[in-house]
């Protein structure tokens, strides 16, 4: 008698860690992609609990910059300044199956700065690339990867 109740223990367990493994991994591939939004960078900085800079005061290039967010960090903010007269165009994607997927489309003005948040952006990894009417590009880009909102 004692074995049966065993078993029947045995199998409920097994059934219920069997469920439960199956909810954790739709919940990762159910993961909305990532999104975009301008911040007004002139309201006080939110320090997260775990968070570093992933580009660091970095110069700006008709190349483009990208950097990989690691995972287990949700969300990124980028600076960029444009150190010159014409209008930065700045253009922000990822990588999604080889193909670059634009989340965000803007402009800088001459001499100004531009500060953008990104949610859902653990695992993933990021292009930034910029023109000018002129083809010339002159400024820094800064990421700073967190673990929570910023």
């Amino acid at each position: 008698m004692k074995l049966k109740r065993f078993k029947r223990s045995f199998f409920i367990f097994a059934v219920v860690v069997a469920l439960m493994s199956l909810s954790s991994v739709s919940a990762v591939a159910d993961s909305p992609p990532p999104s975009a939004t301008v911040v007004d960078s002139s309201l006080p900085e939110i320090i997260p609990f775990t968070d570093f800079l992933v580009i660091d005061n970095a110069n700006l290039n008709n190349g483009g910059n990208s950097w990989s967010q690691p995972s287990g960090y949700d969300y990124a903010r980028l600076y960029i300044s444009n150190s010159q007269s014409p209008t930065l165009n700045v253009y922000l994607s990822y990588d999604l199956n080889g193909s670059k997927q634009n989340i965000y489309t803007g402009t800088v003005s001459a001499n100004g700065t531009l500060t953008i948040n990104v949610t859902h952006a653990s695992g993933h990894v990021f292009y930034v690339d910029y023109n000018t009417a002129d083809g010339t590009v002159s400024g820094k880009i800064s990421v700073r990867a967190s673990d929570v909102p910023l």
